[in-house]
C-alpha cells in the first residue's frame, strides 16, 4: 500500500488492491482540485504493484522485510519460535492466538488474529478482564499487516478507518498525523519486544492456538 500525503492542507489519496474504479476516479479528481504543495511519500507494509499474494509471500526474507512493518517482522519471529507458525504462508491459514508470560513482567504479551484483524500487545488482567497496555491492532491482507489503531488503557489512537460497512476495505481512509504516530510507535514497540527477549525459548507459553486451513 502506498499513501501519498500532500502537506499540510491538501487531501490524502491512497491505493489498495481491488479499489473500485469509481473510487480511483474520485480520488484523482480530488487531488487535482487541491493545491500542489510539496509531497511526501510514505510507504508502509504493502504488496508491490502488479504482484500477487503468493509471489510476495515467496520473496526472499531480506527482500520481504522491505515491505512489512517492523512489528510484523518481530511478531513473525515470536510466532515461529513458539511454534504457532512454521513459515510465513501459515499466516493465511486462519486465526491464531499466543499468550506469553516472562519472568519479572506483570503484563502478558498477546499476539492474536481474529478475522482480518491482528492484535499485538501487552495486557494487564484485572479480574480476568484484559486491559491493553498498549495493544497494536492491524489489518491483515494477503499476509501483510496495515496500521489500524493503538489501544492504550482508556485511550485509543486511530490511524485508519473504514467508510461504509465493517469489512468494506475498498474504502480505507487514512488519518495522516495518527499514521505517523503509529509508525513510530510500532517501530519502538518492536525494539522493546526484541530487547526484552520475548522470542527467547525460555519464555513461558500460557496459551496457544495454531492456525488451520
Amino acid at each position: 500500500m502506498r499513501v501519498t500525503v500532500e502537506d499540510p492542507e491538501n487531501k490524502i489519496w491512497h491505493t489498495v488492491p481491488d479499489v473500485q474504479r469509481e473510487a480511483e476516479k474520485e480520488s484523482e479528481g480530488n487531488s487535482k482540485e487541491s493545491k500542489k504543495l510539496g509531497k511526501e511519500e510514505v510507504q508502509y507494509a504493502g504488496v508491490p504493484a502488479g504482484e500477487g499474494c503468493m509471489s510476495c509471500l515467496e520473496m526472499p526474507e531480506e527482500q520481504r522485510k522491505n515491505f512489512i512493518l517492523e512489528i510484523q517482522q518481530m511478531a513473525e519471529k515470536i510466532l515461529k519460535v513458539h511454534g504457532v507458525i512454521n513459515e510465513v504462508s501459515d499466516l493465511l491459514k486462519g486465526e491464531w492466538f499466543l499468550k506469553l508470560q516472562k519472568s519479572g513482567f506483570e503484563n502478558k504479551l498477546v499476539l492474536a488474529k481474529y478475522g482480518e484483524e491482528v492484535s499485538i500487545g501487552f495486557f494487564i488482567y484485572s479480574e480476568d478482564v484484559p486491559v491493553p497496555d498498549p495493544n497494536l491492532v492491524l489489518l491483515s491482507r494477503d499476509g501483510f499487516w496495515y496500521p489500524q489503531r493503538i489501544e492504550e488503557k482508556l485511550e485509543e489512537t486511530v490511524s485508519s478507518f473504514f467508510a461504509g460497512a465493517y469489512g468494506d476495505y475498498d474504502f480505507l481512509n487514512i488519518i495522516p498525523e495518527n499514521l505517523e504516530k503509529f509508525q513510530v510507535f510500532q517501530r519502538d514497540f518492536a525494539k522493546i519486544l526484541e530487547s526484552q527477549g520475548w522470542s527467547d525459548l525460555d519464555v513461558k507459553v500460557l496459551e496457544k492456538i495454531m492456525p488451520r486451513n
